[in-house]
């Protein structure tokens, strides 16, 4: 085999803890240290998973270490059918061990399960058994062939099978024993001897018929099958089949070479041959006698006295026909110690002393490990020493025979002493390895003290090297995932080096360095396992460590710490995701979400701290801004709350980029924002902030493929002695900012205390507005429309009043302003329209009469955007039976102005019922002769500050007239608002002005005096 070198072998398992994996991987560590070789174990199950059988083969798709291998070998069904078949087309050679994969061939290393079995099954018939059980689990594939035998056997002997004597159970461990035993009680025993599919399901069932007082074998006979030291030591001891593992174990590797050398390896099942080991719960006697047999020629012939090879060959010979070694034998040094003193007693001379033969045994104690082994040993021993002394012709001398005695005695006191301290110190390893874990654990569950990713946990172990691999997107599907990020890494010789992290594909993970740490030689091989746990997958976890294949509890302790590694990731990953949310909870506590500006209570923070600093400091100055904006709700309910957020986000920007470092914008929620300044000066004063606000703020803001224009009423408190908490100040502000807001749009106003007065007096007017609504208080007036042409009254204005309990008929200026900042005007301008409908109808210009009359009524700004205006006016109409030309909604330009696109829209829809649309108080706002093109209007009115100037302003005069030709040219009626005096009569129906109205004609008049105008 030394034409193969460096031959790396993966082996693919669900598992490699116990005396099972461990035999399979000494066999294969035997043939691949030959070759220079490594071995790199690849758990295709969850880390942690233990004692487990499996129906189906675990989804395993990683494609783990391939770079590093030269061809796998897959334990049981360890990986899928399609994981062979990827595994075949890259090139790569497979062989499968205890399992027959259907549809996919390649060499197949069975243990000959029939054979065995059926040695097993006639030896309990040659006891005399007739009524024999069987226990297993039917779907694993070597417990059907071993079915199949025990079945066969029987009807060989003349004995048919009974269906009620076989016990499926669902696994190959010791509960499906405990069940299958229970289930035997409960039908009353009806068999005398058991077969079961494995050593662990007899285990489980000798425990529960003991329990139950049944004597074994003398009331049911037990033989189990893989022969495992724990069958051996129980009390009837287990005969067993033994799998010859170590075996099975080299020729998989044996294969290997063959296949990666290029020769031929037949495919399907190769059969390694199995033994029955005869021991206690089958009815014999049992390994454990350690009389010697009487010695006659035959015993000694072809033996050169004194050898001690003749011993050594004796116990190998013994030792093979048993069960395995605890570790590879090493008998040459005990043996030539206990030759040298059987010779030394025969000879009647001083032979080794006592320490020194002790010191010799202590090794040969640590190769027998069981008292099996012993007995063997004891007994080769005692044959060999009466071998001696008959060669020398002495078997009858009774001296020679009580200084052998004495010797045998001393050696097996000896030996007994060396098999105590082997086993104390077999013990103080296993301690250890407790210890170890312990350690381990108490570091991997303390995830939030030091990053598990470090790997620095290793050096607490015996592990050579390791290597860290998480998958670079863990939301990702992990099957799917094709590299890993190498995060951390461990040499025992220079710790856990502090490498930048290092992408690298699955198929080279781990590392070459890594990989070339392995050697067999050393006892070294590389382990990887999945790091998942659950729902939980991290990446992979590469170690390199011993194979320990002789050590019950070797191996399974790295396939803990995997576990361990994958709950501190998870751990840690929920840590992370409890510190996200904490500081996003403390954000949320502090900052508003969607503009990220601090919020009201941070606000408080700041501004407490600046006022606390204030009264410390003569020189510190401050001030406190309150900001609303004008015309964002209209964007809000045009656009969409979507819009509304992004023009939000947008003030934020622009309000941040305004300020210095040290002031503080905040937004208390809506529309509304507080500036805290510190530090200021007459260069940064209040006011001259608030127009850089304000001229900031007033920049078009793109709002997809639409441009908003909106403004800000800035209200500014400056920081005072008498401000000692942040309640006073920031009331006083927002005080400060809706006087700015009464005076119209982009206004700012410094809090003056006379304010205070002006603002109880709108909270009050608010209140008392909103019962007045309750109680029917409003009323309307009508101011007539007459037509300039006939002189007759054609149309009125709606106009309303108040009529309040206390203080009399109030005109509209006491009291719409703050009906519309409360939002009191929908609900005020939903009551107009219906009144004004109701009243005409009640002076019978309903749908039948023909006098011509238009009512005009005044719509607010959130009314017309807020509102489904016409949707009401549609309602009101035909509620009251009204034609729909004899209305016509008023709406300033400034409203319109605001979106002219969607104004467009909903005047369209106005148009449509067959409403006419006026735009009152034209020229006072701000529009375009594009604009009033495009808009579906019937007149506009000419507001009365142009036309009370007419005798008295010649570029008033002007004016008028320039609005008359406009109009008229866009094919409008003209209505001039405010006339008074036979002179401005005069001009305006020169100019050609249609319609008049003013105290020239009436003044607005109550509903009853009204009717005497009517025609």
């Amino acid at each position: 085999m030394s034409e193969t070198r460096s031959l790396n072998v993966a082996v693919l398992s669900t598992a490699f803890g116990g005396p099972y994996f461990g035999e399979l991987l000494a066999g294969m560590a035997k043939e691949l240290a030959a070759v220079d070789g490594r071995l790199i174990a690849i758990q295709t199950v969850d880390a942690g998973t233990v004692e487990q059988d499996f129906a189906e083969p675990p989804a395993f798709p990683h494609r783990v270490a391939w770079d590093h291998v030269a061809g796998f070998v897959v334990l049981l069904n360890g990986v899928s059918i399609d994981f062979l078949r990827a595994a075949r087309r890259s090139g790569r050679p497979v062989v499968v061990i205890s399992d027959n994969p259907r549809g996919f061939d390649c060499p197949v290393i069975l243990p000959d399960n029939f054979t065995g079995t059926r040695a097993a099954t006639q030896h309990l018939i040659d006891h005399g058994h007739r009524r024999i059980g069987f226990v297993g689990n039917p779907v694993q594939t070597d417990v059907k062939e071993r079915l199949r035998a025990y079945r066969e056997t029987m009807l060989e002997n003349g004995l048919t099978p009974d269906p009620d004597l076989f016990y499926a159970v669902e696994d190959m461990q010791e509960p499906s024993g405990e069940r299958a035993a229970h289930a035997m009680l409960a039908a009353g025993m009806p068999s005398t001897a058991v077969l079961t599919g494995n050593d662990r399901n007899a285990v489980g069932l000798m425990r529960v018929l003991t329990a139950a007082g049944l004597d074994l074998p003398a009331d049911q006979a037990v033989i189990g099958f893989d022969d495992t030291e724990v069958g051996a030591r129980l009390t009837p001891s287990l005969t067993s089949v033994r799998q010859p593992m170590e075996d099975i174990g080299a020729l998989a590797v044996q294969m290997m070479i063959r296949l990666h050398r290029g020769e031929a390896v037949a495919d399907g099942v190769h059969a390694v041959p199995t033994s029955l080991t005869v021991r206690e719960s089958c009815g014999c006697t049992g390994l454990l006698t350690t009389a010697a047999k009487p010695v006659d020629d035959e015993d000694h012939a072809g033996h050169v006295p004194g050898r001690s090879a003749d011993l050594l060959t004796l116990l190998e010979d013994r030792l093979a026909r048993g069960r395995y070694l605890s570790h590879p034998m090493a008998l040459a040094g005990p043996v030539a110690a206990i030759v040298d003193a059987l010779r030394a007693a025969l000879a009647g001379t001083d032979g080794p002393q006592s320490l020194t033969l002790r010191r010799s045994l202590l090794s040969l104690a640590g190769v027998l490990g069981d008292n099996e082994r012993i007995a063997e040993v004891v007994r080769g021993i005692q044959d060999y020493a009466r071998q001696l002394q008959a060669e020398a012709g002495l078997a009858r001398d009774v001296d020679a025979t009580r200084r052998v005695d004495g010797c045998l005695q001393k050696i097996l006191l000896l030996l007994a002493q060396a098999q105590t301290t082997w086993l104390s110190e077999r013990g103080k390893s296993m301690m250890g390895s407790l210890a170890t874990q312990y350690t381990i654990s108490l570091q991997l569950l303390r995830s939030q003290e030091k990053d598990p990713r470090s790997l620095d946990w290793l050096g607490e172990t015996d592990v050579r090297a390791g290597c860290l691999g998480l998958w670079p997107d863990h939301e990702a599907n992990p099957a799917k995932q094709t590299s890993l990020n190498v995060v951390g890494r461990y040499d025992r010789e220079i710790g856990s080096p502090l490498n930048p992290q290092e992408v690298v594909r699955l198929a080279a993970f781990p590392t070459a360095e890594i990989v070339s740490l392995a050697d067999i030689a050393a006892d070294t091989m590389v382990y990887i396992a999945h790091l998942k746990v659950g729902s939980g997958d991290w990446g992979m976890l590469a170690l390199v460590a011993p194979i320990q294949a002789y050590v019950p509890e070797g191996r399974e302790t790295m396939n803990q710490w995997a576990a361990l590694l994958s709950v501190a990731l998870e751990h840690e990953a929920l840590l992370q995701t409890m510190r996200e949310q904490e500081e996003h909870l403390r954000r949320a506590a502090l900052y508003d979400e969607l503009t990220g500006l601090p919020n009201r209570a941070y606000f408080r923070t700041r501004l407490t701290t600046a006022i606390a600093r204030a009264s410390r400091r003569s020189d510190y100055r401050y001030a406190v801004l309150m900001l609303d904006l004008d015309g964002f709700k209209i964007v809000n309910d045009s656009l969409g709350h979507l819009a509304g957020d992004r023009l939000l986000q947008e003030v934020a920007t622009r309000l941040t980029a305004t300020l210095r470092s040290l002031d503080t914008a905040a937004r208390f929620g809506g529309d509304e924002f507080a500036i805290l300044l510190e530090e200021i000066n007459d260069d940064d004063s209040p006011v001259v902030l608030a127009g850089r606000l304000q001229q900031a703020l007033a920049r078009p803001h793109r709002l997809g493929n639409t441009e908003a224009v909106i403004s800000a009423s800035i209200g500014i408190a400056v920081g005072q002695p008498e401000y000692t908490d942040t309640e006073t100040i920031m009331r006083d502000a927002d005080v400060a900012m809706y006087h700015a807001k009464s005076h119209g749009k982009r206004a700012h106003a410094i809090f003056d205390p006379a304010m205070h007065g002006a603002a109880a007096n709108r909270l009050s007017i608010e209140n008392e507005l909103r019962k007045a609504l309750d109680n029917r208080e409003l009323v309307l007036h009508y101011q007539p429309l007459v037509d300039l042409r006939t002189g007759t009254v054609s149309g009125a204005e709606a106009l309303v009043r108040w009529h309040h309990p206390t203080r009399g008929l109030l005109p509209p200026g006491d009291f719409l302003r703050v009906a519309e900042e409360s939002g009191l005007s929908l609900r005020l301008g939903t009551w107009v329209l219906d009144e004004s409908c109701r009243q005409m109808h009640e002076w019978d210009l309903h749908e039948n009469d023909a006098r011509p009359f238009m009512m005009s009524i005044n719509v607010s700004n959130r009314q017309f955007w807020q509102s489904d205006l016409i949707g009401e006016v549609d309602d009101r109409l035909r509620t009251h039976g009204l034609n729909p030309d004899r209305l016509a909604i008023e709406i300033t330009e400034g409203v319109i102005m605001d979106d002219v696109k969607l104004a467009s829209s909903l005047l369209s829809g106005l148009k449509t019922l067959g409403v006419q649309v006026h735009i009152d108080d034209f020229g006072t706002g701000y529009s375009s002769l594009e604009a009033l093109h495009d808009l579906s209007i019937d007149a506009f009115k000419i507001d009365r500050s142009f036309i009370s100037r007419i005798a008295t302003s010649p570029r008033s005069r002007e004016l008028v007239r320039t609005i008359v030709a406009m109009g008229l040219n866009l094919e409008l009626d003209v209505i001039a608002e405010g006339i008074e005096t036979t002179e401005e009569l005069d001009f305006v129906r020169t100019l050609g002005c249609s319609h008049g109205q003013g105290y020239y004609f009436s003044r607005p008049v109550p509903a009853t005096q009204f009717r005497k105008l009517l025609p």
